[in-house]
């Protein structure tokens, strides 16, 4: 097999535990939120809770969503946390204008509360793609070093 294969495929290794590790710690902390009353408190009326589908819900969009922890970031944005937030704002995005109006909360989820859009945000960038993208940095495939021939 071809070296650049072999590294594409640990890129794509890495990329979707990357996400999986953020799906996790995503699943983790927002029924947290909730136990705590903080979605509540911000008239967020969804209660997430423990459960096997959860988790496995959660990890399996994550690692699908950590694909995009595999292009190269480094070259357009120089700050690490800014790469973080922009890959959280693609499933937020998504949340936002796809699926929560099909599902009928509305644009942005606004009949679940006003302050919806911000968890999402929240729960998507802090809790998914910070842990995710620092464990892929991590890995050393995500900075200047990375042989140019290795991005996709």
């Amino acid at each position: 097999m071809d070296d650049r294969v072999k590294l594409h495929m640990q890129l794509l290794s890495f990329g979707i535990t990357a996400g999986l590790i953020g799906g996790v710690i995503n699943f983790l902390v927002a029924p947290l939120f909730a136990e705590l009353h903080i979605l509540s408190l911000f008239g967020v009326n969804i209660s997430p809770t423990f459960s096997k589908a959860g988790l496995y819900h959660n990890g399996f969009w994550g690692a699908l969503w950590g694909v995009a922890f595999m292009v190269p970031w480094h070259k357009y944005f120089g700050s690490w946390s800014l790469r973080a937030f922009i890959i959280g704002l693609l499933p937020a995005a998504v949340q936002l204008f796809l699926i929560f109006p099909l599902s009928g909360a509305g644009f942005g989820g606004i009949s679940l509360g006003i302050c919806m859009p911000l968890f999402v945000i929240l729960f998507n960038t802090i809790f998914f793609s910070f842990p995710g993208y620092a464990w892929f940095t991590l890995t050393g495939l995500d900075s200047d070093a990375t042989p140019e021939w290795m991005a996709l």
